[in-house]
């Protein structure tokens, strides 16, 4: 099965993250998700986009 392989190559550290992860309520991963977003955008990795005239 493909996810056993892929599962079979995860470090010990990788395979604690994604306990962590799947374990975390909604509102967590959310928190994590816009903390992940503001870091981004504080680094230039992630810029607003500009609206142009007349586009939605």
């Amino acid at each position: 099965m493909k996810t056993e392989t892929i599962q079979n190559k995860l470090t010990t550290e990788e395979k604690a993250q994604l306990r962590l992860w799947v374990s975390s309520t909604p509102a967590q991963r959310l928190a994590w998700l816009e903390e992940a977003q503001m870091i981004a955008y504080q680094s230039g990795a992630w810029q607003k986009r500009v609206k142009e005239k007349g586009k939605i």
